[in-house]
């Protein structure tokens, strides 16, 4: 492996030229530069991350901390960042809290000793006074990934209301009423918003008694499965379901085929989130796409500007799209 006293020589530059040179943040003259850049090609020269870390103050790693490393929709988050992380020059310390608030909080308490440059963290609930607390005490940057708090902290995050509302929009712009919003658990603030967008959308179309096909505090597949399965055993059934998880609508298409119906021609279901498998569900899932790759790219600008030039915190919300695919079926008029 050469070194950069070799790359130096080659160039015939002093080291501290060809380290300045490759920081790119000091002025080298562009024929220096060249000939550096050259050694650098010729050599294969692969600067020490150790040495740069000792030179600049700087580890140059960011603590990523998700709430569950088994959901569908975070791993999808985690590759993105750790693409984006590394164009910048950072690597990824991945902590799984297990959707526990306490070992969230325990992982921070480590975090204060690992010499991390920051922090990105999707809290596992809308308390977080630790993660203020530990970016103004360790004076390290944190951003709340899809998150949104009026705290001092930075939060980039998803639309959430703004999908509820168009996916309901879309159902009722397709004739459908009787709509069941299945909502998973309201401690957490996305869902809170994801009905609200819900609600919208029914109250700006004068949808009365509306409520009555809402199913609240539903988290996982067999609970969505089940809680299908009762609301479509009513005389009254409802003709479409908005989930406001994409996980949750393969518990109600099982719900429903199990019922004896057929997706979309007597019972419609939208989703949100966009995970990878929806376009492979039969029929492909309606659902609302969340921009992920953008979400996490602008995470990690945030988070890296902070850390390079001392930025202040942002807060960004960034709306998805609606994609249409074979779920849904028109209510044909006066049902």
């Amino acid at each position: 492996m050469s070194t950069i006293k070799e790359v130096a020589k080659l160039a015939g530059v002093s080291p501290s030229t060809v380290s300045r040179t490759l920081s790119n943040r000091i002025f080298v003259e562009e024929e220096t530069r060249q000939k550096v850049l050259k050694a650098v090609e010729e050599l294969n020269y692969k600067p020490s991350i150790m040495a740069k870390a000792l030179r600049e103050g700087k580890t140059y790693t960011i603590a990523l901390l998700v709430p569950d490393i088994n959901s569908l929709f975070y791993p999808m988050i985690m590759k993105s960042i750790e693409k984006y992380a590394a164009q910048k020059g950072y690597s990824i310390i991945l902590y799984n809290n297990n959707e526990d608030i306490e070992c969230e909080k325990r992982n921070m308490e480590m975090l204060g000793s690992r010499g991390i440059d920051g922090v990105l963290c999707m809290s596992v609930e809308d308390d977080i006074r630790h993660l203020v607390h530990f970016q103004k005490e360790n004076k390290v940057p944190v951003v709340l990934v899809n998150r949104n708090f009026t705290e001092d902290i930075s939060c980039i995050t998803v639309d959430n209301e703004y999908g509820g509302y168009l996916m309901t929009k879309y159902l009722l712009d397709m004739g459908h009423r009787k709509i069941a919003g299945m909502f998973g658990d309201f401690s957490r603030q996305r869902f809170r918003e994801r009905y609200n967008g819900c609600k919208k959308a029914m109250e700006e179309y004068g949808i009365e008694n509306y409520k009555k096909y809402f199913i609240y505090d539903v988290n996982t597949i067999e609970e969505a499965y089940k809680c299908t399965q009762d609301v479509l055993s009513r005389e009254d059934r409802p003709t479409a379901f908005f989930a406001s998880l994409d996980i949750l609508a393969i518990g109600i298409y099982s719900g429903i085929i199990e019922s004896g119906l057929v997706i979309p021609q007597d019972v419609s279901v939208v989703g949100f989130d966009n995970i990878f498998m929806t376009q492979y569900m039969t029929p492909s899932l309606t659902t609302y796409n969340a921009p992920i790759d953008r979400l996490a790219q602008q995470c990690v600008e945030c988070l890296t500007g902070q850390i390079e030039n001392g930025k202040a915190a942002v807060r960004m919300i960034l709306k998805g799209e609606l994609i249409e695919r074979k779920s849904v079926c028109p209510l044909p008029a006066g049902e």
